[in-house]
Formats: structure tokens, sequence, C-alpha cells
């Protein structure tokens, strides 16, 4: 009951978030004749391909927002933030991860830009990432045959996980300062070694830490604050 009053809760904040994003692209729209040079201003997204992750087993909760600016022709520095946790239930243990992240990086936009009215990109970049987690396991039961059999109450650690991504992907613009777009991210652990003990399931933001190299993906809308033409 608790996990179904989260994802209603989240699942509504999702739509608000998403309604005040059509509302003020609809709002912005230019009137006829108006110019159209070609807007600058920070633009804010929300990734919608966090919330997948909800119906996965074992279900994982998160979401993450991120922002760019265009600081010269085609360069975008980025930045994005986000939380994410899971637990699991296993006959070996039980686990639980969870946490903050955040992306620091660049993007370039590589399509000619033929007509400076339009804010269509297909990019590339690098990011940075770091994140501040918690791992914890209960119940672990430990199998030895001479020994005996074992159940080790509980183990947890506070740890922090860095790694870096090769990214690209592709924005379009749906409505004036509306956006919708893809990407797609291939990702280097830094530090596996992060936990001598136990690997974490999760690392917020990484993913897996049983993997040095992982994949990831993610499907935007933003919107960009308008604050100046040129």
């Amino acid at each position: 009951m608790q996990t179904q009053n989260q994802m209603k809760s989240i699942s509504g904040y999702i739509s608000k978030a998403i309604l005040l994003l059509l509302t003020m692209a609809v709002v912005s729209q230019p009137l006829s004749g108006q110019d159209t040079l070609r807007t600058f201003g920070p633009r804010l997204g929300l990734d919608l391909a966090r919330f997948i992750y909800f119906f996965t087993e074992p279900a994982e909760y998160g979401a993450e927002i991120s922002g760019d600016f265009e600081v010269y022709k085609n360069i975008y520095p980025v930045i994005e933030l986000g939380y994410s946790n899971m637990s699991d239930t296993t006959d070996l243990f039980d686990y639980a991860s969870g946490g903050t992240y955040g992306r620091l990086g660049v993007d370039y936009n590589v399509l000619p830009m033929k007509d400076r009215s339009i804010h269509h990109s297909i990019t590339v970049g690098a990011r940075y990432g770091l994140s501040v987690f918690t791992q914890k396991a209960e119940n672990m039961y430990i199998q030895n045959g001479y020994w005996g059999d074992m159940v080790l109450e509980s183990y947890e650690s506070s740890l922090r996980g860095h790694w870096v991504e090769l990214v690209g992907g592709l924005r379009a613009e749906v409505l004036p300062n509306l956006f919708l777009g893809w990407m797609v991210r291939f990702k280097f652990l830094l530090n596996q070694d992060m936990d001598p003990k136990i690997t974490p399931a999760l690392i917020p933001g990484y993913g897996n830490g049983t993997n040095n190299r992982n994949f990831g993906f993610s499907y935007s809308i933003y919107y960009k604050i308008p604050l100046f033409k040129n």
C-alpha cells in the first residue's frame, strides 16, 4: 500500500510538471508576424524514462532533472541532478540502496543551423558523474559446510561512486521553447571497488555496480526560458 501511494504521489508530480511545461510553451508562442530570431536562455528538463523503472523487478524509484544553456554557438554546458532507490528481498538476504547523484558535462550540436529561428539539435558530449548513497543488507544467510550455516543480521555502508559518460542524442522543438528528446549514454565506472564487502547492486545515476561499464537511455521533456533573442 505504501508503494502504491508513493507511485500515485510521484505520478501526480509528473503530471503537474508536464502540464506546467505545456502551459508555458503555449503562452510563449509568438504572434503572427513576430520576429523569430534565435532565442537564448536556460533549458530545463525532466527525464520521463526514469519512471519506467517503477515497473521493473525489483522496482527502482527516482527522478531526474537537467539544465543546459547555449553559452556559445552549438556549445551547451549541462548539469543533471537526481535521486534513486531500490530494495529487493531474496532467499539469501534483504537488500536496499538509495541516494542522490549529479552529472556535469557539455554537449556539442553537430546539426547544421540553416535557420536561426530553429532550435532542433543532434548532440554529442561527455559527463562526469558522482553519486552519494547508502546500501544496506539484512538477514544475510551464509552457507558453510564446516562451521555451519550463519545468518548475519545487518551490514550498512555509505559510499561514493564516480564515473564518466559519453553521450549522444536528439532534441526537437515541438512547440515554441518546448522540446522532446532522447539520449543514449555509455558509462564507465571509475571506482568499482568502493565497498570491499558488498558490490552495490544500484549506484544511483549509474546503475548496477557489478558492471564497470553500463548503458543508459533517457527520454526527456524540456522547456527553454527565452531570456533574449539575437
